[in-house]
């Protein structure tokens, strides 16, 4: 009985084994390599993903380290987020979400956008957007990709605190000096915020006062200090 027992036992362990390496055979066939790579959400070609990914054609789809594909595709600047899923029997899905500049800052002869965490994300073409300028910062500072320029981060902080339609009558941002924070309009009305303190009240009072003075005649060279929001000045320089 037990010899019978044991005969039993070593041909189960058999059977197991030679399921065991047939699986793992059929999951190491050609059958389960990349052959399609697709992507959703992304400004990138396929193949600038793939590239960026490290994603070559007829690697086994099981041997793939997804962790690592979208750790190297999130190490690219404009790409705040990315999802890399497995679809069998021979596609990769690569589903990413992208960071667009909110501001730029002057760099060389051009400008480098700015996303809305301070994220540098290198030059963008000027023609036909108007986004505003973010002055104050040394350029020696910028490198493509850098989160931690806290004068950006200011920056970005304070554009994106302004309604959309405010935001796009600003053009200039002006951190040079944290505690005298400035924001111009494109008609030339200089907002005074003072420092970063009660941001979100100066931003309101920014917002009420833009839509007014658009109104008003010659606005050019008017100052608003907002540095105390509750009790805001108006001047004329000239």
């Amino acid at each position: 009985m037990t010899k019978r027992r044991g005969n039993y036992s070593l041909s189960i362990s058999i059977v197991v084994l030679l399921l065991v390496l047939g699986l793992y055979g059929f999951l190491q066939s050609p059958f389960f390599t990349v052959e399609s790579i697709q992507a959703n959400g992304s400004s990138y070609t396929v193949e600038t993903l793939a590239e960026l990914a490290g994603i070559e054609k007829g690697t086994s789809l099981f041997r793939l380290d997804i962790d690592m594909v979208m750790r190297r595709l999130e190490q690219e600047p404009i790409i705040s987020r990315a999802i890399v899923r497995r679809h069998l029997p021979d596609t990769v899905y690569i589903e990413v979400e992208e960071r667009t500049p909110i501001a730029m800052v002057p760099y060389g002869s051009g400008f480098w956008g700015v996303a809305v965490d301070g994220t540098v994300l290198g030059r963008v073409d000027v023609s036909g957007i108007s986004l505003p300028i973010i002055s104050g910062v040394d350029s020696q500072n910028l490198v493509v990709g850098s989160t931690n320029v806290s004068e950006l981060v200011m920056a970005s902080t304070i554009v994106d605190g302004l309604p959309k339609v405010v935001r796009n009558s600003i053009s200039e941002v002006n951190v040079k000096n944290r505690d005298g924070l400035k924001l111009i309009s494109r008609n030339l009305v200089e907002f005074q915020l003072g420092g970063p303190g009660s941001l979100a009240e100066k931003l309101e009072v920014v917002s009420a006062f833009l839509p007014r003075l658009d109104s008003v005649p010659s606005p050019a060279y008017t100052v608003v200090d907002v540095s105390n929001p509750k009790r805001p000045v108006v001047r004329k320089l000239r």
